[in-house]
């Protein structure tokens, strides 16, 4: 006996075909695609991307966004320039992700080091080379892009580190598109944009008392003997202004990105809140050389203590209000060009406005965005009170 099925069973089955289709095609990511990046070009993708360039290592979290625990696995060529410049980062990093030693190794584009014949004839060759906003115009002067783009090398800027208020969720969510990652991208846009939302509603209504509060950032303090190098529109001196406070280096700096005040400058201008940029910086060889050696866990709470009273020690410093009112703070460096640049931020609300903030946590939050877009642990200490941690 044949069993008659009904009409209606096939319709439902079409309709609920069509609707897997059309959910399948509007969540897919489809090539070509054309994107526009933070330094205003305009790159057109033909095939989906597999395997991707830094011009910075210290870019990975990017990636991790992307890939979660694959992002290793589409990394073929990057800067050497974590195991220097953030040697807790890339020890963290070695330890889940050990083929990380065997990525080749490329030169910085800005000292002439990078080979472009070698980058192009690499047995891997990359399909999109991810290059920090520093780098593009560089790139660009030199003829570089235009011979990556012939080989078949498609470069997209970038950027948390000269406008990072401004670039950092159009660097993610453009490369998310060029990857054909774009549920990657919009779950971080979503998480990023709930926390400084936050933030800016609370900086909104702060008290008369709190508005104004003037701040200064050492940049990469315990780097060398000299004082007092620093940051005005850009990298970390960018969150200044958005949390309501003045930038003490704004005048005199007239506007640029980076620049030197004397110290003598810095106790005219009495800043309410000093905060050290800083980290522990290694030489070649992987000996420790300078700087306070904030990080990724294991910490070396010794060595913090001792390299936090070396800085505070200095003589001028003590003439300055922060100094004598404990407000002389210390943030991990390698945020500054990072996507997680939201802890940094975090830390800066909550050392100035102790208050308004006290609620935020921004060791909670930096292991939160590792554990969700990373998919791994990570734990440290970024950001300290200097008068804490001598004791």
């Amino acid at each position: 006996m044949t069993t008659r099925i009904p009409s209606r069973f096939f319709l439902n089955i079409i309709v609920l075909n069509f609707l897997a289709f059309f959910s399948y095609s509007v969540l897919a990511d489809t090539f070509p695609v054309t994107v526009r990046d933070v330094a205003g070009r305009t790159i057109t993708i033909d095939k989906q991307p597999d395997k991707i360039a830094l011009s910075t290592g210290r870019l990975l979290p990017l990636l991790e966004i992307m890939y979660q625990k694959d992002a290793v696995k589409h990394l073929v060529a990057w800067r050497d320039d974590m195991r220097v410049s953030a040697p807790s980062m890339y020890a963290s990093y070695i330890k889940d992700y050990p083929e990380l030693k065997n990525i080749l190794k490329i030169g910085k584009i800005k000292s002439g080091e990078f080979d472009a014949e070698r980058f192009i004839d690499m047995p891997n060759k990359p399909d999109l080379f991810v290059v920090d906003l520093s780098n593009i115009k560089l790139a660009e002067d030199k003829g570089l892009i235009a011979k990556l783009d012939k080989a078949g090398i498609k470069v997209l800027a970038v950027d948390f580190r000269e406008h990072p208020i401004k670039n950092t969720l159009q660097s993610v969510t453009s490369l998310a598109t060029a990857l054909g990652r774009k549920e990657q991208g919009q779950h971080f846009a979503d998480y990023y944009q709930q926390h400084i939302k936050a933030i800016t509603n609370t900086v909104a209504s702060l008290p008369e008392a709190e508005k104004h509060k003037k701040v200064f950032i050492e940049r990469a303090a315990g780097y060398n003997t000299s004082c007092c190098r620093t940051f005005s529109a850009g990298n970390m001196g960018a969150y200044i202004p958005f949390l309501g406070a003045i930038n003490i280096a704004d005048k005199p700096l007239k506007g640029a990105v980076s620049g030197q005040m004397s110290p003598e400058s810095v106790i005219v201008a009495q800043p309410n809140v000093y905060i050290m940029q800083t980290t522990g910086w290694i030489d070649k060889e992987g000996n420790a050389t300078a700087g306070i050696p904030l990080g990724y866990a294991p910490i070396n709470n010794a060595a913090i203590k001792k390299s936090t009273q070396s800085l505070m020690d200095r003589p001028w410093l003590k003439a300055v209000n922060a100094y004598q009112h404990h407000d002389v703070y210390s943030i991990y460096m390698p945020f500054y060009n990072s996507p997680y640049n939201l802890v940094a931020i975090e830390y800066f609300a909550k050392w100035i406005h102790p208050e308004e903030f006290k609620n935020l946590d921004p060791e909670r939050t930096f292991e939160e965005m590792n554990s969700r877009f990373g998919n791994r642990k990570a734990t440290g200490i970024f950001g300290q009170n200097n008068t804490e941690a001598m004791k």
